[in-house]
């Protein structure tokens, strides 16, 4: 196992899933965003056409095999009655496998899912409903993600708490 995988496992592992509740932070607004354009420059540069939502897998996407039995290395994964945010956790585990291997792309956009890991890490959950994906009481269209200009967003833990502080 390779480093990358191994720290993307030690994350997923540690993050309290189960403990996850609808109390909203203003980071989770920010680190939605910063994945919606980290998902966007990733699909333009490489120019890869995705369906509807910005969930997908890396190694399908890139048109290059993984070994699937990583999956099976995050058991808590495979519990959650989210799909989405379990899809969210195999696509952070097969990226950074691609990495570890090597695959240039891979390793270009290992910081990909990093929006998402911090908003799981700092007790955000969403659903996707009726084409929308849906934090707390916020609704971010999916209809229309690809075509959003969105400014990179700085998502240090500094930047996030001070964010969050703000607002409180």
């Amino acid at each position: 196992m390779g480093d990358l995988l191994s720290i993307a496992l030690k994350r997923l592992s540690t993050i309290q899933f189960e403990n996850i509740d609808d109390k909203i932070k203003e980071s989770h607004h920010v680190l939605i965003r910063e994945y919606l354009r980290r998902i966007n420059a990733f699909l333009d540069n490489l120019v890869i056409i995705v369906d509807k939502y910005p969930i997908f897998s890396i190694s399908k996407a890139l048109g290059k095999s993984f070994d699937s039995n990583i999956f099976k290395l995050c058991p808590k994964l495979d519990k959650l009655n989210n799909l989405y945010i379990q899809a969210i956790g195999y696509c952070y585990l097969e990226i950074s496998q691609l990495a570890d291997e090597g695959v240039d792309e891979a390793k270009d956009y290992i910081d990909l899912f990093e929006p998402m890991i911090k908003f799981f890490e700092r007790g955000g959950v969403f659903w996707i409903r009726q084409g929308e994906l849906i934090v707390g009481k916020s609704a971010y269209p999916l209809s229309y993600w690809r075509n959003l200009e969105i400014k990179p967003c700085d998502i240090s833990d500094d930047s996030l708490s001070e964010i969050d502080n703000r607002r409180n």
